[in-house]
């Protein structure tokens, strides 16, 4: 029917005797995209796909379940400053790309779509560096993961709002947007970001638009990333994060003009 578009998890619909068990479980993957998506449920973080090694000293990273959903908390060592951890994904699997399109008009590279998401909540939002994403390369110590071309949600201390960044250079071209609103100490957030090649980045704040980025987007080959770090000496920083989730077209040549 014209005019008609699924605007919620396609559903399995099958109802005869062997499929009857799948009724409405959402269809999660399409093998076009490249799909990653971690829900933090079990006794440790995974390693791979994630690298745990740029804690500081005291800092740590765990999993936890909390009722039946998973959390990711990273907690620095307790009345220390600076201190926490950048947990990044052993594989750079998401890079903005430009569509190509040849001298005949035909396109010979679709360009990337990357949509990311994550749910998070820090224990002291004015105290505590926190953020989630992707970077070029995460580094460890204070904020490392400002230090790298990145696309992130982040915060710092003495802010206590979300700044939205694009960074295609770690000395000169940072792009922040401020003011989403408020953070609240202990409460969570959804926020996320759709790439459109590199030509604009979308930044949501509860899956409410709230700023756009045209410039300074890197066509790096991207890690992703979530980090927390203690603004100041006073107790122990945390910042819990409830799923990571990322997903770009799959750039394969068969399938241009196909997806």
């Amino acid at each position: 029917m014209a005019g008609t578009h699924f605007r919620n998890p396609v559903m399995f619909a099958g109802l005869s005797n062997n499929t009857r068990w799948f009724k409405d479980l959402p269809v999660d993957h399409n093998p076009n995209y490249v799909v990653f998506n971690d829900d933090f449920i079990g006794a440790s973080l995974a390693q791979p796909p994630w690298n745990t090694s740029l804690a500081d000293g005291g800092a740590s990273a765990t999993t936890s379940t909390v009722d039946l959903n998973g959390n990711l908390t990273i907690a620095s060592q307790a009345t220390t400053d600076n201190n926490g951890a950048c947990v990044v994904t052993a594989s750079t699997s998401w890079q903005p790309a430009a569509e190509v399109v040849d001298s005949t008009g035909a396109v010979t590279n679709p360009g990337s779509t990357i949509w990311f998401e994550s749910r998070l909540k820090s224990a002291d939002v004015d105290q505590t560096n926190f953020g989630a994403g992707l970077v070029v390369t995460g580094i460890s110590g204070s904020e490392g993961w400002s230090s790298a071309n990145r696309i992130s949600i982040e915060s710092a201390d003495g802010i206590g709002n979300i700044q939205f960044v694009t960074d295609s250079s770690s000395t000169t071209t940072t792009n922040y947007t401020t003011g989403a609103g408020t953070l609240t100490d202990a409460t969570y957030v959804t926020v996320g970001f759709k790439v459109h090649g590199t030509s604009k980045v979308e930044f949501y704040v509860n899956r409410i638009l709230a700023a756009t980025h045209t410039t300074n987007i890197p066509t790096d080959e991207l890690q992703g990333f979530l980090a927390s770090v203690s603004g100041d000496a006073s107790g122990t920083k945390s910042t819990d994060f409830d799923y990571w989730y990322c997903v770009n077209n799959r750039n394969a040549s068969e399938l241009r003009g196909n997806i």
